[in-house]
């Protein structure tokens, strides 16, 4: 019963927040140089039939509350206008570019976890020690490398250096293969931007896991348990693990969401046709309606993280409660 009446409160009060962020995704509309007509259709195309057809529409001859109101009802319905760069209904090309964006998002956190959870682990369990020295080397070196520059090296090295050395690369230079192509290609294709956009995140995680870890094996009960005689792996791994992946898995959760902000960078440069690719396609031919629903998508998906992440601590740690 307290965890429905939980999720019911967090459901009424994500009501809010999620009528401001399409509050100030409408606004990109009036904050945009020139008129609004001018940002709804594409240049060249804006003859008497068409500017009478969108102001009719979007109500741009009536208050801005008005406007407000039935650009909403209309989103509500997904109905977002149409992209005049791809030509499609904004809603389709956002939803077919964030599967791309997904799968890519998955691979690189299956990445980063089987980079941070063993290196963060062992960093906490021998504190002090060059074991812990490399691990923080390591994901201090990982923050520090730009998400381009590491994605250009692979691609320099793996794919063409390695061609000249061995007569076949061993990463393709860019593209997307879908998974309806087979398993091989399409892990072929993803494995390397997937590790790039990991890099970063599993520095990140590994560093959080260690501040975590470290706190916890101080706490009695580990104490207790190593005067037990338990041995040193169960005590890390089943006694404090559980108990430290709270702070851990809020920050997963943030992280989760800033994959898409990193995938920006990443998908250019690997030509990944992703959420990340859109938007700046979308910038850079000024389409006002795909940028509106690729801000509106990213923000989205980051509320409903943060209460999945929320959902997630009771199962996490029985004595915190709703």
């Amino acid at each position: 019963m307290a965890r429905s009446n939980y999720l019911a409160k967090r459901l009424l009060l994500m009501v809010p927040v999620l009528l401001v962020i399409s509050l100030g995704v409408f606004l990109l509309l009036k904050l945009t140089p020139g008129s609004t007509v001018s940002a709804l259709l594409p240049p060249g195309q804006q003859s008497p039939a068409q500017i009478e057809r969108v102001t009719e529409k979007y109500g741009l001859d009536e208050p801005i509350y008005v406007q407000y109101g039935k650009w909403l009802v209309q989103a509500l319905q997904g109905d977002l206008g149409r992209s005049y760069s791809m030509g499609e209904p904004v809603v389709a090309v956002v939803l077919g570019s964030a599967w791309a964006t997904a799968q890519l998002g998955f691979v690189a956190l299956v990445v980063s976890l089987v980079v941070a959870v063993p290196l963060g682990l062992l960093s906490a369990a021998n504190r002090g020690t060059w074991i812990d020295q490399v691990g923080r080397l390591t994901a201090f070196g990982g923050i520090s490398m730009p998400a381009f520059w590491v994605g250009i090296v692979l691609i320099l090295v793996f794919s063409l250096f390695w061609s000249q050395w061995f007569g076949q690369s061993l990463v393709p230079a860019g593209g997307y293969v879908p998974l309806s192509e087979g398993v091989g290609a399409w892990l072929h294709h993803v494995i390397a931007p997937a590790i790039t956009l990991g890099i970063g995140f599993a520095a990140i995680l590994t560093r959080q896991i260690r501040s975590a870890m470290v706190d916890v094996l101080n706490e009695d009960y580990v104490r207790t348990a190593r005067a037990k005689g338990v041995r040193e792996r169960f005590v890390v791994l089943v006694h404090a693990f559980r108990n430290g992946l709270i702070p851990v898995v809020t920050v997963l959760g943030f992280q989760v969401g800033f994959l898409m902000n990193g995938a920006v960078v990443v998908e250019q440069v690997f030509q990944w046709p992703g959420i990340g690719r859109l938007l700046f396609q979308a910038v850079t031919s000024k389409d006002v309606p795909l940028v509106q629903g690729v801000v509106l998508f990213v923000a989205v998906v980051f509320v409903f993280l943060n209460l999945t992440v929320d959902m997630l601590y009771t199962y996490l740690d029985p004595r915190v409660e709703y």
